[in-house]
């Protein structure tokens, strides 16, 4: 779960809190400090206080120069930085009453500048890079499958009927396969019946068959039919 974040609004409280407070402490710091001076006989004693506070700005600021490069601080900045919180920390000392409790209450302000400049840069300084384990990992979004269109069944074609043509020929109806076959002739029961009541009346009389050509003449139809009704049995012509 991760944290909730800071508003401005907090923010912006918590640096007004931490610069009244480092104002405070720096105003008492700077009169023990200008006493120190004044009492030693410094010409620019106005200036001396700064010169030590200053120096504890001055590397603050260097360090936190370094740190948003991504550099390491040095051991210049922290030297200077250790150095002018030791300074400030002695002259304010050396501005009290010589007993314990004047000399902590004189030691205060430095400490509490100090600790307030810190503070104010922390708010400052970029946050660190979160780590592994740090780092906050999003719950897992179920993500909805893919729809895909489902296309409706197809039903097989169903088989062609089977009907018997005049031919005897069991193709099926509408088959696009192969060549259709060419129809077998259908005999005329009608027309070989006739066909052969002429060739028994010949044969009674004791005359010739009678040919394809005389029997198409008799009948009144055409050789192809008399062949096809007779299956070939009628001879073409038979002599006389």
């Amino acid at each position: 779960m991760s944290a909730p974040a800071v508003t401005p609004r907090v923010r912006w409280a918590a640096v007004g809190t931490v610069l009244t407070l480092a104002a405070v402490a720096a105003y008492m710091s700077y009169g023990h400090l200008r006493a120190v001076a004044e009492s030693h006989g410094e010409d620019a004693a106005a200036l001396f206080p700064i010169s030590v506070d200053g120096l504890i700005v001055a590397a603050s600021l260097v360090l936190l120069v370094q740190r948003r490069s991504g550099q390491p601080g040095g051991a210049l900045p922290w030297a200077g930085l250790l150095l002018g919180i030791a300074a400030t920390i002695a002259g304010n000392i050396a501005s009290a009453e010589p007993n314990t409790v004047a000399r902590l209450v004189a030691a205060w302000p430095p400490c509490a500048f100090a600790l307030a400049y810190e503070f104010l840069l922390s708010l400052l300084r970029p946050p660190a890079p979160a780590t592994v384990a740090e780092a906050v990992v999003p719950d897992p979004v179920a993500v909805p499958a893919p729809v895909t269109a489902v296309r409706p069944p197809v039903a097989a074609p169903a088989p062609a009927a089977e009907l018997p043509n005049p031919a005897g020929d069991h193709r099926p109806v509408g088959d696009p396969a192969g060549d259709p076959l060419p129809a077998a002739p259908v005999p005329d029961t009608d027309l070989a019946a006739r066909i052969g009541a002429l060739v028994r009346e010949a044969e009674t009389a004791g005359q010739p068959l009678p040919g394809r050509r005389r029997l198409a003449e008799a009948l009144g139809v055409t050789q192809h039919a008399i062949r096809t009704a007779s299956n070939g049995a009628a001879p073409e012509e038979n002599p006389r």
